[in-house]
């Protein structure tokens, strides 16, 4: 094998490992569509919740004045939740819970979980980007006021 086809090969292999490992960090999408000066709540009953890496997702099924539907939300990573409370099994699909969220900048339906209230009233909730921990502490107990 001459020089050049060992260097070809290589530099074929370098960018095919590049692109083998750069496909995950290219599906993880930044928060920039979510409103985190607003926060919202809202009532729902859980149909599917997944806390695995790299975010959370939970999905609500809402029946209000707008009448019954599912609505998607995402959240923190796992390490997040634990750190601020959450245990497996505190929420399951079936659960009545409250939900606070950071809503979506296109108005559609659904938001980043900036904390949760469980079916046991139990309150987990998390410090937003740029947010210090006595803000967060004090919108904590501004949600249990209402």
């Amino acid at each position: 094998m001459t020089q050049i086809m060992k260097r070809t090969r290589t530099l074929l292999l370098a960018i095919l490992g590049v692109a083998l490992v750069s496909g995950p960090a290219l599906a993880h999408h930044s928060a920039a569509m979510f409103d985190f000066t607003k926060r919202q709540e809202l009532e729902g009953v859980v149909k599917d919740i997944r806390v695995i890496n790299p975010h959370m997702s939970i999905t609500l099924v809402v029946a209000d004045a707008k009448g019954t539907r599912d609505i998607a939300f995402e959240g923190h990573s796992v390490n997040n939740f634990y750190r601020a409370g959450w245990r497996p099994n505190m929420v399951k699909v079936g659960d009545k819970i409250k939900v606070m969220y950071a809503p979506r900048k296109d108005a559609l339906e659904g938001g980043y979980v900036t904390g949760f209230v469980t079916a046991q009233g139990r309150e987990i909730g998390f410090r937003l980007p740029g947010e210090s921990a006595s803000a967060a502490a004090e919108q904590g107990s501004s949600r249990s006021a209402n």
